[in-house]
């Protein structure tokens, strides 16, 4: 069976849900549809937009690795850096 649309109307909803669990009430089709509206309005954050701003060499580094590295830097410039 195919996955529901992002874009789906209600009525395409009630459909599709019926055709996968057989009959179903209005009440538990309504609550089915809020929890879908819910899921829907869930944002994940990969931190896509932020790495892509940084120079090419960085931007598959993690964190931890680019403190490393600026850290690395910074002492082959002569510069003492501690961390606080």
């Amino acid at each position: 069976m195919a996955v529901l649309p992002r874009g789906a109307t209600y009525e395409d909803f009630c459909i599709y849900v019926q055709d996968f669990r057989g009959p179903v009430s209005e009440t538990e089709l309504d609550e089915l549809w809020e929890r879908r509206q819910k899921l829907l309005g869930i944002k994940f954050v990969t931190g896509a937009v932020s790495r892509s701003r940084l120079p090419l060499d960085e931007q598959h580094l993690t964190l931890n690795e680019r403190e490393n590295k600026l850290i690395a830097e910074a002492k082959a410039q002569g510069r003492s850096i501690e961390k606080v």
